[in-house]
């Protein structure tokens, strides 16, 4: 998890990719979809990078049970303050799955 908010933090876009299985999902609560895989990730957090050059996600709370990581963030740098919880599916130290709750 360090290592994924570094990457997004430095808006290092290999290195953030990296951190995720080939065919990860990034979505929300709803299981509304944003991203399958690393093509979509990229071209994602490309866009989000250049439009959000403040962009920075600071970690609160932190639980794992199993396979699974939960952490509460606060992101700044875009158009206001936002607080949301990620749940994270860890498999093959990758993440496979990740859930935002806002």
């Amino acid at each position: 998890m360090d290592r994924v908010l570094a990457a997004l933090n430095e808006h290092d876009l290999d290195a953030f990719v990296a951190c995720y299985a080939p065919d990860a999902t990034i979505g929300d609560g709803y299981d509304r979809i944003a991203a399958t895989g690393h093509g979509e990730l990229r071209a994602l957090y490309a866009g989000m990078f250049e439009r959000f050059p403040e962009l920075h996600v600071e970690p609160g709370w932190r639980t794992s049970v199993g396979d699974f990581t939960v952490q509460e963030e606060t992101v700044t740098g875009r158009s206001s303050h936002e607080r949301h919880v990620a749940v994270y599916l860890l498999v093959d130290d990758l993440i496979a799955r990740e859930r935002l709750f806002a």
